[in-house]
């Protein structure tokens, strides 16, 4: 048989029987579904949804909880704190010096005064370094058990914070889950809090690599792809596997199981907890903003009973962003942020008024429950002025529940996309969200594993980047939504790599629309239309789409304007993220529909809403603001 002939019949037969192509996959060439993931039915407690919380640590928890007097009560009047998070004294007393040691007996009184004064109590705790217990902080149980470590590709384990990190596929998660429960049924906790819960790294590379993780690795592959399957994907069968190092469909999967170790870990504290007390609920430190698939965090969110992440070190503008994508990920669940108000270099400092005002503002604006991690016990703290602007914000924030209700109003989305960044190293946060916000595009971000239809159709304008790994279901519910009217902003290679990065023969996007999507052009399919763009192009088509939908302010004015819908009014949020002064119009979106009349403004500070005027200018509602203080609250009637 000559060359031409042999490649042609392995075309025909390629096309005949759906054979891919050595590297891709094609569109019938689905994988196995994953094997599900035991999940309990998130905790309905309602103070979760009312948290503020208090979090001192190492030397400022002994100032919180020695010779409390009313303190609790002085906290709560001044910030409105009403949860208060701690480690129990042995890991407290294992992370600070021995003038700040506290005894069993204080603890529990001062304890005790917090829950008289009406806190709930959550303890720290954690699998990787089983929450400071003395016997992780002193390296016993680094020497007594090496086994438990992470490991990196060449066995070296991960020594931050001086021992090796507990990996939770060893004898370590039961040993940390026993400790755990001890601590929750001791000081009758209302909650409990993992921190780190999470693989990290060396510059050897990603953890986990340990016997452990071997073994749970091969058993998940052969559970799910079978013997067979594994050879035809992976070119070894399941009990020949080993975790990958270089990168490619195995290397992807490994990512992908990282994530469901920390799911089924949540899952078996959870359940172990509860067994002890029906209403105490659990959560994990996240830390969802990281660059990418590191820390197998992105499985987690519907595994805990609120969504919380570290947020230390951002600007106002940074924690508006983020608290957008955590709401998307929080999927209805409450959403807390861990708000870093201290100096990194000096944690018994605030960091400035000018700093504090906005990244508080930001997170409450968005949602957010406020998580303070607060140094301020001290008389020779300092930053009075940014001592006396959390107290106004955060006070305001607890006496005023009803200015923060309502839902999201938004024409635009964003969507997030997990499955990319895991499969294929894309960032979860999207580069042009930020342009978007700063524009007062009024937007919200929605996980393209979880779209629907009905969070869809009140949209106008949808960006697709990086979601190089859109399924089928995903762009069946966007074709749709397109064809009805929508303006869709895609990636040249949306939709083109399955869950494992492997590239399709055909995008799943361009099938389900039946166009070829080329960078620069724009397409009209049934009634709505699609723009493909790079990404760096993707803020001006989204800009220039959304200038009717665009709240603006003149003069321009550093100003984010969050908008949310309650029944019978329009509540607009103010952040104003840099100094500056009014007066300032503010122009409504001519979509919003409303009329001539009175709004209140609501501030800090002040104990009853001023009025103002909504006139009308050029189609628009114009509100006309005296002045621009960090946060404020527009309510204004509409239908």
């Amino acid at each position: 048989m000559n060359q031409t002939i042999r490649i042609f019949t392995v075309f025909l037969i390629g096309v005949v029987f759906h054979i891919p192509l050595k590297g891709q996959s094609d569109l019938n060439d689905s994988l196995k579904p994953d094997i599900p993931l035991a999940a309990q039915q998130p905790s309905k407690e309602r103070w979760l949804r009312r948290a503020v919380v208090l979090q001192p640590w190492g030397e400022t928890q002994h100032a919180a909880l020695s010779n409390v007097g009313d303190r609790p009560r002085r906290l709560k009047k001044e910030f409105g704190f009403n949860a208060v998070i701690v480690l129990p004294p042995q890991a407290h007393n294992a992370i600070v010096g021995p003038q700040h040691r506290q005894s069993e007996e204080e603890f529990r009184a001062a304890v005790g005064a917090y829950r008289k004064a009406g806190y709930k109590l959550i303890l720290y705790s954690a699998v990787m370094h089983c929450g400071h217990a003395p016997e992780w902080m002193n390296g016993d149980l680094g020497r007594l058990h090496p086994e438990w470590g992470q490991r990196d590709p060449k066995g070296q384990p991960v020594t931050d914070y001086g021992a090796p990190w507990l990996c939770p596929n060893t004898g370590a998660l039961e040993y940390t889950l026993d400790y755990t429960v001890r601590i929750a049924r001791e000081y009758r906790a209302d909650g409990i809090m993992l921190d780190n819960n999470q693989f990290f790294y060396t510059p050897n590379g990603w953890t986990c690599h340990c016997e452990g993780c071997q073994k749970r690795f091969r058993q998940y592959v052969r559970e799910r792809f079978g013997d067979e399957d594994a050879l035809r994907l992976f070119g070894a069968r399941a009990n020949a596997l080993r975790i990958p190092v270089e990168k490619g469909p195995l290397f992807a999967l490994w990512v992908h199981w990282r994530n469901r170790v920390w799911a089924e870990v949540n899952e078996t504290f959870r359940a172990r907890l509860r067994q002890a007390d029906p209403k105490i609920m659990l959560f994990a430190n996240t830390q969802y903003e990281w660059p990418d698939g590191l820390l197998a965090s992105d499985l987690q969110y519907e595994h805990e009973d609120v969504l919380l992440s570290e947020s230390r070190g951002l600007s106002g503008r940074h924690m508006s962003d983020k608290m957008v994508v955590g709401q998307a990920l929080a999927g209805g669940r409450p959403l807390w942020n861990y708000i870093g108000t201290f100096e990194e270099s000096d944690f018994t400092r605030l960091r400035p008024q000018a700093v504090v005002g906005p990244i508080i503002a930001a997170s409450l604006a968005h949602g957010a429950r406020p998580w303070i991690v607060y140094y301020g016990f001290h008389d020779e703290q300092g930053e009075y002025r940014a001592r006396g602007e959390m107290s106004s914000l955060l006070s305001w924030y607890a006496a005023n529940p009803a200015l923060f209700s309502g839902r999201r109003w938004a024409s635009a989305g964003v969507l997030l996309s997990i499955s990319s960044r895991n499969a294929l190293g894309k960032p979860l946060m999207p580069l042009h969200l930020a342009r978007l916000l700063q524009a007062n595009v009024p937007l919200i971000a929605l996980r393209d594993d979880r779209l629907t239809a009905r969070a869809l159709k009140p949209l106008k304008i949808v960006t697709a980047d990086p979601s190089a790994c859109l399924s089928p279901e995903a762009v069946r519910l966007l074709a749709a939504w397109v064809r009805a009217g929508g303006s869709l902003v895609a990636i040249p290679d949306a939709g083109r790599f399955d869950e494992l990065g492997r590239p399709r023969n055909r995008s799943t996007l361009e099938a389900a629309l039946n166009v070829t999507l080329r960078a620069g052009d724009e397409i009209s399919v049934g009634k709505g239309r699609v723009r493909c763009a790079e990404p760096e192009d993707f803020a001006g088509v989204a800009l220039d789409w959304s200038r009717a939908d665009r709240f603006a302010l003149s003069p321009q004015a550093p100003v984010e304007v969050v908008p949310y819908r309650t029944p019978g009014r329009l509540l607009l949020h103010l952040i104003r993220h840099e100094p500056a002064s009014g007066p300032v119009a503010l122009a409504l979106p001519g979509s919003l529909n409303i009329g001539p009349g009175q709004a209140e403004w609501h501030t800090p500070g002040f104990g009853r809403p001023q009025a103002l005027i909504v006139e009308k200018a050029e189609g628009r509602a114009v509100v006309r603001l005296p002045e621009l203080p960090v946060y404020s609250v527009i309510s204004i009637p509409a239908l």
